[in-house]
């Protein structure tokens, strides 16, 4: 029996941590535990309230693979901007518009769907967002957070969908300045200085492009279908 353990943590009504597991049912405690203490040690603050929630799957898992993973090294903000904006460019798609969204984003629980070729937000809530959840990697799990693979699980999810062309994404968190863009085609690609330490905004956007009737199977897919992730070969 497989259960989804999830942690929302806030302070002063922003977003500071976040995290999820699959897990067996006699797992349930200790990861519960594990992230409830994560919750009180992360460098954005001790949080106001914690929520945990733990809900039985009610549908089977698919395994899909982790995106092959690039590093690109970039020397600033400023370049790692230019960088997204030729991404972006090489799609087809306007990249100023997208990037301004981008770097306002603050606080949101989840991501923007962005229909790309209409220029429309498509969440049904855009202060919530919609949150890719339902998800865990098979590797191995330390008890501190590990930000490249919680975001490569969480990628590679969204990246699977038939309807998401790419995803750009920079943490919340102050002290973590990489981020990323994924898609099938690219893969993985890891940036460094995407924002400046410090700063505490952050978000992500998944492209959208497909009919207005594809909507509701790309949000069931994104929030409820649950995935677990592979390692690439020799991870963990």
């Amino acid at each position: 029996m497989l259960y989804s353990v999830r942690m929302r943590a806030e302070k002063d009504s922003l977003h500071t941590s976040g995290a999820e597991r699959i897990v067996e049912q006699e797992e349930v405690a200790t990861v519960i535990q594990s992230l409830f203490s994560r919750s009180l040690e992360h460098s954005n603050g001790e949080p106001d309230s914690v929520t945990l929630t733990c809900r039985k799957l009610a549908r089977a898992p698919v395994f899909i693979p982790a995106l092959p993973v690039q590093e690109i090294n970039l020397p600033d903000s400023l370049a790692a901007r230019g960088f997204l904006a030729g991404i972006l460019t090489s799609l087809e798609l306007s990249p100023q518009p997208i990037l301004d969204l981008f770097y306002s984003l603050q606080g949101m629980r989840g991501a923007v769907l962005l229909d790309v070729d209409r220029r429309q937000r498509l969440e049904p809530d855009q202060e919530r967002g919609v949150r890719a959840s339902n998800l865990d990697y098979a590797g191995e799990h330390g008890e501190q957070k590990n930000h490249f693979r919680e975001a490569l699980c969480l990628a590679s999810k969204v990246a699977a969908s038939p309807f998401i062309i790419g995803e750009i994404c920079r943490s919340d968190d102050q002290d973590y300045t990489t981020g990323y863009f994924a898609s099938r085609d690219r893969g993985y690609l890891r940036l460094s200085n995407l924002k400046d330490r410090g700063d505490r905004s952050g978000g992500r956007i998944f492209l959208f492009r497909g009919d207005p009737a594809d909507v509701p199977a790309c949000l069931d897919y994104l929030e409820n279908q649950p995935v677990i992730v592979t390692p690439a070969a020799g991870d963990k």
